[in-house]
């Protein structure tokens, strides 16, 4: 609850801030940006049963593999703080492995010691980043937060390493949701990060990392549903490369 309150400050803030600085202008050069971003990341999904007795349903939940690129573009408002919007295409998913450390691989019958299940989801992400600087203005540090949107764009099949027609497939019930399609399209959390920006020549080089954390479960999540929680989580290293398209002095009033 308190994440998610914080969800809604951070909108408020966003939207404010244009306002607010208008009360405080300096001098100093605005500037607005735009240019590319990629990275690679690691995603997984957090499961939770409803019904505590189906838990072992469920693989020892690790994170996988994934990547990112997108377009940015980000307006330095104040002497130390700017806005960075994106809109990113987002491979990311999750994997589980069943082994004797997490507890017992026997499901349902079915001995699924050293099994692995895995499945891929593509969103196009959208965040509104705040970025509050430090530093001088060729190599600053940079600390983000903001609010983000993702839709899915499409996922695979869950995926075993396990021979087709593997009778062992059976040890998941076919009420798992994980077997059929993901119900939930439209994604929404909380990202929040830190970096450095490099100015070389005109350009700006952004190296950074972040995490990223979902409000909204890829299924549903009723009392009568098989899961409570199934929200994504994800974390990225970055690399951002930026161009000035305008800029201007804001002088002092």
């Amino acid at each position: 609850m308190l994440i998610r309150k914080l969800y809604v400050f951070l909108w408020v803030v966003l939207l404010v801030q244009p306002i607010y600085s208008q009360q405080l202008r300096r001098d100093f050069e605005r500037e607005l940006s735009v240019g590319v971003t990629g990275g690679l990341g690691l995603s997984r999904v957090s499961f939770l049963h409803n019904n505590v007795y189906r838990m072992n349903e469920l693989g020892d939940q690790s994170f996988c593999t994934g990547y990112r690129f997108g377009a940015v573009v980000r307006f330095i408002s104040q002497n130390h703080f700017g806005i960075q919007l994106e809109a990113n295409y987002v491979r990311s998913g999750w994997s589980e492995l069943y082994h004797e450390d997490s507890g017992s691989t026997l499901v349902n019958g079915y001995d699924l010691q050293d099994v692995t299940l895995s499945r891929r989801n593509h969103y196009l992400e959208i965040p509104a980043l705040a970025h509050i600087y430090f530093g001088k203005r060729k190599v600053r540090f940079f600390v983000e937060l903001g609010p983000e949107i993702s839709f899915m764009m499409g996922y695979g099949d869950l995926k075993w390493n396990i021979a087709e027609g593997d009778t062992r497939k059976n040890a998941i019930p076919s009420d798992d949701p994980r077997l059929g399609d993901v119900y939930n399209n439209v994604d929404y959390g909380l990202t929040g990060g830190l970096g450095l920006d490099f100015l070389i020549g005109r350009f700006h080089t952004i190296i950074g990392g972040r995490y990223t954390h979902g409000f909204a479960d890829l299924y549903n999540n009723g009392k009568a549903d098989v899961f409570q929680r199934s929200n994504n989580q994800l974390m990225n290293v970055t690399a951002t490369f930026l161009i000035p398209v305008l800029k201007y002095t804001e002088r002092k009033r």
